[in-house]
């Protein structure tokens, strides 16, 4: 433009001295080439942000034989996705303080309980956690220990300490600053809520939506891209994406097997990882501040043994590993000893316990029938399976087996009147798909009813009946009634450690050679 305006002003100069009678001079050409007019480039004002999620991870070391999942193998990609893309955000949709194997070790008198995994988070780099509802699970002065130990915050809109306080190191949001070219930023908001299933005394909950949407309303302003950090169902996370359609990113935990899908009137994306870090998701977020514009894409990455451990993440899981077997010594129980070597696979996955009986869990009713004092049928929840696993043909060593029952507990006898037995069964069946399905021993239900060693269940008959100590709490899923203060149980005899029971019934069943 500014060689086009000096053009012009020399010809109305000549024009000038013309008109005033002088002598026009001659202008030579220049002997310069005339360089081209150099169209500038637009600017590039993308920002990117790469998100790294995980949910449901109980287990600091790989399952599947050491095939799948590691936090240290996580902790590789991570890196990988640093040096792509300084803008990294790893997040964690919930239930990782418990239940694991390792958190119950007892290290100096207290149970780990989720320290050995809040220790590897932080190594890893952890930036953010929603409560899962197995975060819970542990007793309140662990919890707020973890929640001290932790070098990440959490978020929760509508989980509060007993006087309905938030707890430490919790917040009902956060909002990430990401700079771009000058002047250039992406507000980027993370809110979060958890499902109200817990137990734990210490712990109030509000409704989950009525939160969700108390935050959308005090941040959608001060956002540019909104994101739901959650750990519900996900007909809840549904219930979320349709409500709330200034929500662009549902990244969700509890189902422990992978799932996409798009719903509500935006066709907003729900998205949830395998458990135990078997895969994570990666989210690579663009966002134009001039146009506004924005793109998610959404890659399902799996961890093999393919990836390389991160070695400082690897140092940190091998000293809780070693800090943890160490407590299960003190115990009475040697890890990494040989129980049995067993011909046949072991299915311990929460989509098969929690929908039909396997050899394991028919394993498990078995040891709790030789442990219990006569017994005439075994029950127990297949929540109390905790593994998530199949345990392969070859060697099973002690910790494997506290892999498969992390809570343990005790064994109990009792009698239980048949017209409350048959109300127990039916209603174990129709917890179908959760941890409240009752897998059984002895038991089977024929088009004429319920049966008990070939029997038909006698309504007025008590029945001694061999069960773990937690479906007799009456916490289980829609089996509130199943407790002793129910005129229909009578708690009998008190039995060791189930756990202890399925190595005796494994060493019987498959001896070690």
């Amino acid at each position: 433009m500014r060689h086009l305006l000096f053009r012009h002003a020399l010809l109305t100069c000549l024009v000038l001295l013309i008109g005033c009678g002088g002598t026009p001079t001659t202008i030579q050409p220049s002997s310069e080439p005339i360089p081209p007019v150099v169209q500038e480039e637009p600017i590039d004002r993308t920002i990117e942000v790469t998100i790294l999620q995980l949910n449901d991870v109980y287990e600091i070391t790989p399952v599947e034989g050491g095939k799948r999942g590691g936090l240290a193998r996580v902790a590789t990609l991570r890196n990988e996705l640093l040096a792509e893309n300084p803008n990294v955000i790893t997040v964690i949709a919930g239930d990782f303080f418990s239940p694991s194997a390792l958190g119950t070790a007892q290290v100096d008198g207290e149970r780990l309980a989720g320290k050995q995994m809040v220790a590897v988070l932080n190594a890893l780099g952890m930036d953010l956690a929603a409560f899962g509802n197995h975060e819970f699970d542990i007793d309140e002065d662990a919890f707020l220990q973890r929640l001290d130990e932790s070098e990440f915050p959490y978020l929760s809109g509508n989980v509060f300490d007993r006087a309905g306080n938030p707890f430490p190191n919790s917040v009902p949001h956060v909002v990430e600053t990401i700079p771009g070219q000058p002047g250039d930023t992406l507000r980027l908001g993370f809110i979060g809520t958890t499902l109200t299933s817990g137990v734990a005394e210490y712990v109030r909950y509000s409704d989950p939506i009525l939160a969700i949407e108390a935050e959308v309303e005090r941040i959608e302003d001060d956002v540019d891209v909104l994101i739901g950090l959650t750990h519900l169902s996900l007909e809840e996370d549904i219930d979320v994406a349709t409500t709330f359609t200034n929500i662009d990113l549902i990244l969700g935990g509890h189902e422990h097997d992978n799932i996409q899908v798009w719903r509500g009137p935006n066709l907003t994306p729900i998205v949830k990882a395998d458990a135990n870090a078997r895969t994570v998701y990666i989210h690579r977020l663009r966002f134009d501040p001039e146009t506004e514009d924005f793109s998610i894409t959404s890659n399902l990455k799996e961890i093999t043994d393919a990836i390389p451990d991160d070695p400082e993440v690897a140092e940190v899981v091998e000293a809780w590993l070693e800090i943890g077997f160490e407590g299960f010594r003190e115990n009475g129980l040697e890890p990494g000893s040989p129980v049995a070597v067993v011909p046949v696979s072991l299915d311990g996955r929460d989509s098969s316990v929690r929908d039909h009986p396997t050899r394991l869990t028919a394993l498990i009713a078995e040891a709790m029938l030789a442990e219990a004092d006569t017994p005439e049928l075994a029950l127990f929840n297949s929540g109390s399976i905790r593994i998530d696993d199949v345990i392969q043909p070859g060697t099973v060593i002690q910790y494997d087996i506290i892999r498969v029952l992390p809570f343990g507990g005790a064994i109990l006898t009792t009698e239980i009147q048949g017209d409350v037995l048959v109300q127990v069964l039916t209603q174990g069946v129709a917890n179908r798909g959760t941890g409240g399905y009752l897998q059984t021993a002895n038991v089977e239900i024929t088009d004429e009813g319920w049966q008990v060693q070939g029997e038909a269940i006698d309504p007025a008959r008590w029945y001694r009946v061999a069960i773990n100590d937690f479906l007799l709490t009456g916490y289980e899923t829609n089996l509130g009634f199943l407790t002793d203060e129910n005129p229909g149980v009578r708690r009998l005899t008190e039995h060791g450690d189930i756990r202890l029971a399925v190595i005796a019934e494994m060493e019987r069943r498959y001896p070690n050679p």
